[in-house]
């Protein structure tokens, strides 16, 4: 195979990178939130995932041979998807949910709360958008070990149209599910309405599930990803709306003053 996909791949990882940037950018412009929100979300996002990969490699391998050994393969996709889905949305949200409990003026606003989200989408973006561009580079190079990869993306250019442009896609709705999520959650906490904080749970368990269940498939190299895409998408098309409800209602030009709880820590 010559290096043509991977040229395609390389715009692709910059592509990621661009979004993660250009969420912060915007978000920055039409609110002037400062930064240190956004670094916040992110380092949020980096321990929930630290914890959720602990527990991962310590529990991902014995739960899913115990399903295969006593579901069907559709049961499989369906509880193998949910123990997933659980498993992100309880280290991801659960922990935003732990840091506004402790710390209420994370919800001051839907600037920040909002912020906080697109800080976490926006690193994860970045991040992700780094390995496929050294990956690809590596995989240029002829480095070895790399072999794996380059047919890995021969395959998916095989199966899938426009490949280049799935993860790009992807990431934009992450990003806004991921900014939806943890302010329905910090909203929700700091206004007292637990519908808000169930729903956070429920949307991030759902979009983890789907990407959980497409592994567990088996398929994933001779399926279309742009199906896996098409079923996160009503997932950010419902967020697109709740954070349009969430900025009209709790922006910082009309949202009360928080009071912080007792022993919380001060506002920054």
């Amino acid at each position: 195979m010559d290096n043509t996909i991977l040229y395609w791949f390389l715009l692709t990882a910059a592509g990621m990178m661009l979004v993660a940037i250009a969420a912060i950018v915007y978000w920055r412009r039409l609110t002037h939130l400062p930064y240190r929100w956004f670094w916040l979300g992110a380092g949020l996002w980096f321990v929930a995932v630290a914890v959720k990969v602990v527990l991962a490699i310590l529990t991902h391998e014995a739960v899913v041979a115990y399903l295969k050994e006593r579901l069907s393969y559709y049961a499989l996709l369906t509880l193998g998807g949910l123990y997933g889905g659980l498993l992100s949305s309880v280290c991801e949200i659960g922990l935003t949910l732990l840091a506004v409990l402790l710390w209420r003026q994370l919800g001051r606003d839907a600037d920040r709360a909002i912020g906080i989200g697109v800080g976490a989408g926006a690193f994860e973006a970045f991040l992700l958008g780094c390995g496929m561009l050294v990956g690809a580079l590596a995989a240029m190079a002829g480095i070895e070990g790399t072999a794996p990869l380059r047919q890995e993306l021969e395959h998916s250019a095989t199966s899938t149209p426009v490949v280049w442009l799935a993860p790009i896609a992807e990431r934009i709705m992450a990003i806004l599910c991921h900014a939806c999520t943890r302010a329905l959650v910090i909203l929700g906490v700091v206004h007292r309405r637990p519908w808000m904080v169930v729903w956070g749970f429920v949307i991030f368990t759902y979009i983890d599930a789907v990407a959980t269940a497409a592994q567990l498939s088996g398929k994933l190299g001779s399926m279309s990803v742009w199906w896996i895409e098409l079923a996160i998408l009503p997932a950010a098309l419902v967020s697109i709306s709740i954070l349009r409800w969430c900025f009209a209602k709790w922006a910082s030009a009309n949202a009360p003053e928080v009071q912080p709880t007792a022993g919380a820590i001060p506002a920054v």
